[in-house]
């Protein structure tokens, strides 16, 4: 049986995923080697069609077959983001919103940015960007006028805002998101409530131990096994303990980042870790603090 924060979330969580309703392509599973020829204009020398070779990741050795030009294109944009990007931010009619799920599944945060900003992304695309968590790739689509959205991107913008400052810039800067501004200009204590205002002040002022003494009041939890918890390498004590006040992964991102200014870095939040970190989120409140009551009783 798994042990440890990241030991329970794993026996007791599915696997996050980013987009459940379509096929990802192995685009980042290829080892091999193979070269790409690409015409790209040099600024720099002034020339306006200068033939560069680069090396990607392959094509002809895939253990998949490539079974048309929408699965050479996806395959071709699993590639380092400095070659992928004359290809994204090119309207090729060939990526389909299922070659951009596919992609946005099977690629990371720069790739990411890169489809936020092309014109006309399908309703299912724009979801799983905003399903991969990252407030820069919600900024870069907030600041993308050639996208429309509906009621609920709107919320989740005013969610996200309200925890980063650059997405509330952008959207506070976008001609249109009526609906999210107005959610934002709200009294803040309709949305986040008095008493996680008050946590988030704590922190935010650098009462860390304040901050502690509050949670562990909040959610009737000792207070010296909240803080050994709080103070181990997982980041996993912390977002239970916020998902069990009734805060969102966005505000996590935020407290994460705070907490880890005064704690020297810790603890650290791997790429990789974030997908199931995040899932936390997913839990019901009373979940969440059973959870955390368990790692604490554990440790004792």
């Amino acid at each position: 049986m798994a042990t440890g924060p990241t030991g329970i979330l794993e026996t007791t969580l599915p696997a996050p995923q980013l987009a459940p309703d379509f096929d990802v392509p192995a685009a980042r599973q290829d080892s091999g080697l193979t070269t790409v020829k690409t015409s790209t204009p040099d600024v720099g020398a002034g020339d306006t069609h200068a033939s560069n070779t680069h090396t990607s990741d392959t094509l002809g050795r895939s253990s998949e077959p490539i079974h048309s030009d929408q699965d050479l294109i996806v395959r071709l944009c699993g590639m380092p983001v400095s070659l992928a990007a004359p290809l994204l931010k090119s309207a090729l009619p060939t990526l389909t919103p299922q070659a951009l799920l596919a992609l946005i599944a099977a690629t990371g945060e720069a790739h990411h940015r890169l489809i936020a900003e092309r014109p006309g992304l399908d309703w299912r695309v724009i979801k799983a960007l905003f399903r991969s968590h990252c407030d820069s790739v919600v900024a870069t689509m907030a600041r993308n006028m050639r996208l429309d959205f509906d009621i609920e991107d709107e919320a989740a913008f005013a969610r996200r805002a309200a925890a980063n400052p650059d997405v509330r810039a952008a959207v506070l800067a976008h001609p249109g998101l009526k609906n999210a501004k107005a959610q934002l200009r709200q009294d803040p204590t309709q949305t986040t409530g008095h008493g996680n205002l008050k946590l988030l002040a704590l922190l935010r002022g650098g009462e860390t131990a304040g901050f502690v003494r509050e949670m562990s009041h909040r959610l009737k939890l000792d207070v010296a096994g909240l803080s050994q918890a709080l103070s181990s390498p997982s980041p996993v004590p912390l977002a239970l303990a916020l998902c069990a006040a009734g805060l969102d992964r966005a505000i996590f991102l935020h407290v994460m980042a705070q907490w880890q200014n005064y704690h020297s870095g810790e603890p650290h939040l791997a790429e990789g870790q974030k997908p199931l970190i995040l899932s936390v989120f997913s839990l019901a409140p009373e979940d969440a603090r059973r959870k955390l009551a368990a790692l604490i009783a554990s440790a004792s």
